[in-house]
């Protein structure tokens, strides 16, 4: 099985962590899962705004297709139903597990580390989730809004922020370059789960949060800035000797049509070097969850296969082994 660039096999030394880029509000399911909208043409989905990726996986080709081709040879589309409708209410199924973290969960289930599960930016977590959940085996999480609380060298904290583009002398987190300047920082200095929301255009509470955008035009518009630096930190992830870096996007739920409304659930989007490209089940056309969705902590379960680590105990089984080498 061919990893490219990557080690044929997996290193007993080899740090795994977890990055969840949140896609706050709910985005149309346009960019992972678009040949569920090629026949009645919702979202502004056409032949000639999709690619194809193999194995099922159509994409928005402006967006997700526009990222580097190691990235899109390591992509996985996981579809989840809650049967939730309310923003908080969906956000509580994908990021907790009753009053319990998932985020905490999963840091306890990774290898020991100095900093294990870190909250970026000054986004936080989402209007709904609990910000003090219980503790899992002691591990708590720490809010990161400032650069110097990366737990890195400053030399090597600057290096990062300018491959980001990062404004001279800014201190605090507190927009998309430095959002993912100090995630990279966090996962370099061996940050086991890493959350942050990186829309910072709309509202803050719920930026994907697009009604009546029917044509998907607003969504594109809000996910167009982040593309450019998504793509510089995919690249350097899946190259990180010795790490296996597993990132996730997604937000609390699709869309649904007429009216780009709520759906009870959506499509999560993977990439990581132990992932094969495919998808797991298209959305219905009418943006509705894939048949094939299962829960939540299926993904989870999912996210802990291809992190490589035994997550049976902490998240159960899951049914997408297909998309895993």
């Amino acid at each position: 099985m061919a990893l490219g660039p990557f080690d044929a096999l997996a290193s007993p030394r080899e740090r795994p962590a977890l990055v969840v880029l949140w896609l706050n509000g709910g985005p149309a399911g346009l960019f992972n899962s678009a040949d569920a909208f090629l026949a009645n043409g919702a979202f502004g989905v056409t032949s000639g705004n999709v690619r194809a990726l193999g194995h099922g996986l159509y994409v928005d080709a402006a967006s997700l297709g526009a990222l580097p081709p190691l990235a899109l040879a390591h992509m996985a589309a996981v579809p989840f139903k809650h049967g939730l409708y309310s923003h908080n209410d969906a956000r509580v199924a994908m990021l907790q597990a009753g009053p319990r973290s998932q985020l905490l969960r999963m840091a306890a289930a990774l290898p020991g580390s100095p900093l294990p599960c870190a909250i970026v930016n000054r986004l936080g977590l989402p209007v709904g989730v609990a910000s003090d959940p219980p503790a899992e085996r002691g591990i708590a999480w720490q809010h990161v809004r400032r650069f110097a609380d990366a737990g890195l060298a400053a030399a090597e904290r600057e290096d990062i922020r300018h491959v980001y583009g990062v404004t001279p002398r800014l201190s605090a987190v507190e927009d998309l370059p430095g959002t993912f300047a100090a995630v990279e920082a966090l996962v370099r200095a061996d940050t086991r789960v890493v959350f942050a929301q990186i829309a910072f255009t709309g509202r803050e509470d719920r930026q994907f949060d697009t009604h009546h955008d029917d044509s998907g035009k607003l969504a594109r518009q809000i996910m167009a800035p982040i593309t450019p630096g998504l793509s510089v930190f995919l690249q350097r992830m899946l190259t990180l000797r010795g790490r296996n870096v597993v990132t996730l996007l997604t937000g609390e739920f699709s869309r649904t049509l007429p009216g780009a409304d709520h759906a009870q659930g959506g499509t999560a989007t993977v990439i990581g070097k132990y992932l094969r490209t495919g998808s797991a089940g298209r959305q219905l056309p009418d943006g509705s969850p894939s048949e094939n969705s299962a829960a939540p902590e299926a993904l989870w379960a999912f996210l802990a296969a291809a992190l490589r680590v035994d997550g049976a105990a902490a998240f159960g089984t899951h049914p997408y082994s297909q998309l895993l080498i």
